[in-house]
């Protein structure tokens, strides 16, 4: 017989997925429950501003959770990692391999470019991809310029440590 005590934890385990997400993801928890984003969701498909007065590229369902949305925040976040076609790359340069890319992937086309949006295990990372970047292609990583590079420079090297670990681990996906 189930102990009718554990009745009160199941309100709490329905939000165990927020231990996983990042900053993104947690600002989008905060955000779909503001009243003011909820109305301008139900009214926004008319008003095409309504996405940039909350930071976003477009308006999201607030109903959904971080789980199944993945909002593209007009001002990119410094964790997003941006990919672009090298056009000059050394011979032994390393090719985009999307399927390469361990984790779940989601792809988000915002109106300028797409976004793969990456979950694996204690992880998640975003990758904007550059116009004509394609399978196979040699590729570099940009980061923004900014007042605190440093700071900036050691997020990124560390966003690019786990990636590399993680790509090191997963099999070719066939």
């Amino acid at each position: 017989m189930a102990n009718p005590s554990a009745k009160q934890w199941y309100p709490t385990a329905a939000y165990l997925y927020v231990l996983h997400l990042d900053g993104l993801a947690l600002a989008w928890e905060y955000l779909r429950r503001h009243p003011d984003y909820r109305r301008d969701w139900l009214r926004g498909r008319r008003q095409r501003d309504a996405s940039y007065r909350w930071g976003l590229r477009l308006l999201e369902d607030p109903a959904l959770d971080a789980r199944d949305v993945h909002p593209v925040w007009f001002s990119d976040h410094d964790s997003v990692v941006q990919l672009y076609p090298d056009a000059d790359p050394p011979p032994d340069a390393p090719a985009f391999a999307f399927w390469r890319v361990p984790g779940r992937k989601h792809l988000i086309y915002d109106g300028k470019r797409l976004v793969l949006m990456l979950q694996w295990p204690g992880h998640c990372m975003r990758l904007a991809l550059a116009p004509g970047l394609e399978d196979g292609m040699a590729y570099l990583y940009a980061v923004r310029a900014c007042a605190t590079p440093c700071a900036r420079y050691r997020l990124f090297a560390a966003r690019l440590d786990a990636l590399a670990a993680a790509m090191a681990a997963v099999p070719v996906a066939v």
